[in-house]
């Protein structure tokens, strides 16, 4: 098999085919004085015959140093001495039979021997030049791995770059396939198929084989085994820059871990400290509520008696400015006790006394208990059924009664409330869904802080004490809203458990 490869290799080389034409060539022309005789030419005989023996130098031999260079050029120093012997045998019939030279047989075998001499140097330069090219080429590989290595994103986009680069530092690169596995995943040069011949290395990263390079060569295998020093030197800075990129892409996934925890970090302490802010604030409320807060009491009480004996004295004079004046300031007296009340029960919010309660029935009573606007429905659909639930019973009234009171502010006296009820998970549920104004995205976290308020009126503490009330009773209050669109609160109380 290998013989018919190399005869077919023998008559597919078109440089065999030039040094034949080449050698023919010289032939005729070094032969041409005799071929000028035999025609007749005596003239061209005469003056090309001389040059066979010009100053003791046969010119027309030289003509032969063309084929043994070329052939020295191209296949190197054993082809050339081979052309030079051949060149030998064209010159014996002249040295024999014609040349009057005495010792005919040592010119022709000097001639060869000095055609064999250049032609070795020739092939020795040529041989020197090539392999400095192929050292080029292959240090051009390495630094284009490298600078693969600094371009790639990731182990496959490198990996994919190798393949094309590989064959590029080898002699016969359009000869040349490479593919590469690592992982499971397959990388193959452009065109890629299986020759005979190959060469293969295991892809060692970090001191474990994660893979194998397969370089294939349509020449025998002795090409390849002549590089595979250079096919070791590839795979070792292979796996040196997968080694890279592994590095690299753990210290960016570290880098986005770090950046991520001190993220977290700082919304934590950011947290932290609107935690100790809102301490520091409860803290001034506290002690506002227990310093002034029955200081303001007594006056206002004062103030109401005084508005009472206005009141008295002038129902008789039927002076209906002034009663409706002080009607005004009642109003006002109970805003401000409202104001106090809500102070003083946010810093002393008693522990509650729980009891087993119809909801249904506690949501009447808180409706029971607040004044609804004459153009404002409320509509309260409860569930059929009896919903026991164990809580204190005052607590709840007044977290129902505040959010009642806050929906028919948000409609301004005009529009409706739904209040359902119902069980879910093991939970009885109270929702009140108003037709309001709605509450904007940006406040929707801070609703329940102390002393956050968009109302002209109020310090902001009513839904702060309603969060308190419900969480301190086993439970948990909700809200869901879209500016605009009405508010939608929901109350959830543990049931009472049945024995």
């Amino acid at each position: 098999m290998r013989n018919k490869h190399k005869k077919k290799w023998l008559w597919s080389n078109k440089h065999l085919w030039y040094i034949a034409a080449i050698t023919a060539v010289c032939s005729i022309i070094y032969y041409l004085p005799v071929i000028s005789d035999a025609a007749g030419w005596t003239s061209v005989y005469n003056s090309l015959n001389g040059l066979h023996n010009l100053y003791g130098i046969d010119f027309l031999g030289l003509v032969f140093f063309a084929p043994v260079v070329y052939t020295a050029y191209v296949l190197g120093v054993i082809p050339a001495i081979l052309a030079a012997l051949i060149v030998m045998v064209l010159l014996l019939p002249h040295a024999i039979l014609i040349d009057t030279y005495p010792n005919a047989l040592f010119k022709p075998t000097a001639f060869v021997i000095i055609l064999s001499a250049v032609g070795a140097v020739v092939a020795m330069l040529q041989k020197s030049e090539q392999q400095h090219r192929q050292r080029m080429k292959e240090m051009k590989c390495l630094y284009d791995i490298g600078k693969a290595t600094e371009e790639s994103g990731s182990i496959d986009e490198f990996l994919s770059k190798v393949v094309v680069l590989i064959p590029q530092a080898m002699q016969y690169p359009e000869e040349t396939r490479v593919r590469i596995t690592f992982h499971d995943q397959v990388f193959k040069s452009p065109d890629f198929q299986k020759s005979p011949s190959k060469i293969t290395e295991n892809l060692v990263v970090g001191g474990e084989t994660l893979g194998i390079v397969e370089i294939y060569s349509n020449r025998d295998n002795p090409y390849l085994k002549k590089r595979s020093h250079l096919t070791k030197t590839l795979v070792e800075r292979i796996s040196g820059a997968i080694r890279q990129l592994e590095l690299e892409q753990s210290l960016q996934g570290y880098y986005e871990q770090l950046e991520d925890e001190v993220e977290n970090r700082t919304k934590d302490l950011e947290q932290v400290q609107e935690k100790l802010i809102r301490s520091e604030r409860l803290a001034a409320v506290g002690e506002l509520a227990s310093g002034v807060g029955h200081e303001l009491r007594n006056p206002l009480n004062v103030i109401r008696n005084c508005a009472y004996l206005l009141n008295m004295s002038l129902t008789d004079k039927k002076d209906e400015e002034a009663l409706n004046t002080l009607q005004v300031l009642d109003k006002q007296i109970d805003i401000a006790n409202k104001i106090v009340t809500d102070l003083l029960d946010f810093t002393r919010i008693k522990p509650p006394s729980q009891v087993k309660v119809d909801l249904n029935n506690l949501v009447n009573e808180s409706l029971s208990w607040v004044t609804v606007p004459k153009n404002t429905n409320i509509h309260a659909n409860l569930n059929g059924n009896s919903l026991q639930v164990k809580t204190d019973a005052e607590q709840m009234s007044r977290v129902f009664t505040n959010i009642i009171s806050n929906a028919i502010q948000a409609m301004n006296g005009k529009g409706e409330l739904n209040i359902d009820t119902g069980i879910d998970d093991g939970l009885a549920w109270v929702q009140f869904k108003d037709s309001g104004c709605g509450i904007p995205e940006e406040n929707m976290e801070k609703i329940f802080e102390p002393l956050f308020t968009t109302k002209p009126k109020g310090i902001g503490l009513g839904l702060a004490i309603s969060k308190r009330l419900v969480e301190q009773n086993g439970g948990n209050i909700e809200v869901s809203s879209q500016k605009g669109q009405g508010a939608t609160f929901t109350v959830k109380l543990p049931l009472e458990k049945r024995r």
